[in-house]
Formats: structure tokens, sequence, C-alpha cells
């Protein structure tokens, strides 16, 4: 295996503009480096070049990509020039390692009528739940979009003018998150606190599929001595929609961080060199790490 950093070229003019933020080409592009494989033999990440080599002279806010790939990419490139080295960590159990994870995080719901169950959005379904769940409680309509059912929930709060029951219940998502529960000290108004509700919930659902990917690739995530919490921030949602396959066709990513421990090397090598979650095509699912 091959770790590989990528960058434009200083005299291909503009072409970041193009590329930057597009995942799929990208993904195109990028599998120039590797003539000789019919089938994506890589994954890749795109960062911003001028965050990730401040000191290097000439460097803006043009795109700059790191590989992992099966071979070795070629570094004869008009467009992109290529820094590589073989890639074989050495990895032993019980072994605490720091990580950054850029990924599309879904979850499969069966849905009626369906043979075959659906993947979602791992944040929309979590977020889509808690307003059906509070508007089911409210006694108000549960159908529609999120921002339909959102602002049938504080049309209703209006008019009840005190509903302490549906407070309790949001202050009670938000403690149950001990990265959110501080903000409960500020008074929060109705609006901000199902905003934050929504937050936590979407912080706790992103928490969960983490660590489920975990457990199933030989890691798991690790807790601070202190207030026992899990060393782990999820940031930076974002849809990226495809029009071109379709009108409402999309993916989401999100940047994960923290700290996790090597639980089966072996397994957990694999999944350095294979990827986490899908779209993958997209630049999700490699996993950056470096020992703690």
């Amino acid at each position: 295996m091959y770790f590989s950093r990528v960058r434009i070229r200083p005299d291909v003019r503009d072409l970041h503009l193009l590329v930057s933020g597009n995942g799929y080409g990208a993904h195109q592009l990028l599998w120039k480096l590797f003539p000789g494989d019919e089938k994506r033999s890589f994954i890749f990440r795109e960062e911003v070049a001028r965050e990730q080599m401040p000191f290097h002279k000439g460097v803006k806010g043009e795109p700059v990509f790191y590989l992992v790939s099966g071979s070795q990419p070629i570094f004869d490139h008009p467009i992109f020039a290529v820094e590589s080295k073989a890639y074989a960590p050495k990895l032993v159990n019980g072994e605490h390692l720091a990580f950054r994870l850029r990924a599309n995080p879904t979850i499969a719901r069966k849905e009626e009528g369906k043979k075959n169950s659906s993947r979602h959005d791992v944040v929309m379904d979590a977020q889509y739940h808690l307003l059906r769940e509070i508007a089911a409680d409210m006694s108000i309509a549960t159908t529609g979009d999120k921002s339909k059912i959102k602002n049938g929930i504080f049309e209703a709060w209006r008019q009840l003018g005190n509903a302490q029951y549906i407070e309790k219940k949001l202050q009670g998502i938000i403690a149950a998150n001990e990265r959110h529960a501080e903000v409960l000290k500020t008074g929060l108004k109705p609006f901000e606190l199902l905003d934050w509700a929504l937050k936590a919930q979407m912080d706790t659902a992103l928490e969960t599929w983490l660590a489920g990917k975990c457990e199933r690739l030989g890691c798991a995530m690790v807790q601070d001595d202190i207030n026992r919490r899990l060393k782990f921030q999820a940031e930076g949602y974002q849809w990226h929609a495809l029009p071109r396959k379709g009108k409402d066709a999309g993916f989401s990513s999100v940047d994960f961080e923290g700290e996790i421990e090597v639980m089966d090397a072996e397994l957990f090598t694999k999944a350095l060199f294979d990827g986490i979650g899908p779209a993958k095509g997209f630049g999700c699912g490699l996993m950056l790490v470096r020992r703690v």
C-alpha cells in the first residue's frame, strides 16, 4: 500500500477552482494517477493547502489531496505534483491513536412495501425522528419535511404558552449529552432549547454510528480519565448535491476526530487501507492516524 500527498502544480492556473469541493470531479482526475487500474484502488481526502502546509512558499487556497492506494501513483503528470511513500503501519493491540476521519454516516431503515432496506443520512434521520416525536407529544401533524414539522412545533408552543413537559423532555436530551449539557446553565428560550436538543441528538447519533463502526473494524473509542467522556468530536456537517444523478441526489459528510484504541491490529489495518463507510468515491472514508 502507498500513502501519497497530491497537489495541483503551481503552473496549472485556476484548475483548483474546478476541482475544489467537487468530490467526484477530483476522484475522476486522481484516478488518472493510476493508469493501469480498471477499478478504483484508492481512497482520498481533500484538504486546503494553506492549512496543511502553512510554511510552503506560494501555497494558497488550492486543494491538497491525501491518498491511500494499492499501487503507487505515477509521478510524471501534467496537472499533479505527487509525493508518495510505502504505507505499512505497524500496529499492536492496546495502542492509542489520534484520528481524523471524513465520513458519510448512513443508517439502514426498513421501509414498508420495499424488499430491501434504504440508506438514510444519520443526522437527518436522528433530527427528523426527534421532531416527529415532539410533534406527536403535542398532538400536532408529524408529516412533512423537517422545516414544516419544526415550524408546527413552534406555533403549537406559542399557543400553549407553557409546555413544561416538552421543555423537560428537551432539557433531558441535552443533559444526556455531556458535550452539550453545559449550555443548559445559560437559560434557553424555547426555540434555542429545541435547536440545542437537535444538536445534541445529532451528536449522539454520530457518536453511536462511529462507535459501531469502530467495534466492527477492530478499534474502540477512548474515554478521558477525568470526566469519562469519549475523546470524540464531530463537526463540519455538509450536504453535497449531485444534480447529475437526480434532483434530490447527494450525500453528506462529517469530520470526526478523537482518540481510539487498537483492539484487533490486523482488522483495523485493513480498515485503514479499505476506508470506512460509503461515498469513498467522493472523498470520504480515509482515516488519518498518528500515535499518541
